[in-house]
């Protein structure tokens, strides 16, 4: 529909000017090995969602011929997976696992 055109239009045009400036913070920051730990551990739980929950890629392994392939390579080159892993208290990451877990309603 128009509508539905003109939001995805709208959403591109809002992109770079929003992305360009995190970038350009971020971009030459130099990272701890726990925070790169960290990033790891992010990218496994991505995937496991992916293995457990996405239908899609449910749907792609059940076949007879599953591409084991196409689901590997969407995966992100580096993961870590930390049994009962633990937050610092008060650490940047319990911040964010606790946005994660009481989202604000934007609506």
């Amino acid at each position: 529909t128009r509508f539905t055109y003109e939001f995805v239009s709208e959403v591109a045009r809002g992109w770079m000017p929003s992305w360009l400036p995190i970038v350009e913070r971020n971009g030459l920051r130099e990272y701890t090995e726990e925070e790169k730990h960290w990033q790891c551990l992010r990218r496994g739980r991505y995937l496991e969602f992916n293995l457990l929950y996405d239908r899609g890629v449910k749907f792609g392994l059940a076949n007879a011929n599953p591409r084991v392939e196409g689901v590997m390579v969407s995966a992100p080159p580096k993961i870590a997976f930390d049994y009962n892993h633990v937050l610092a208290e008060g650490s940047e990451e319990e911040r964010l696992v606790e946005i994660l877990k009481n989202p604000k309603n934007w609506v």
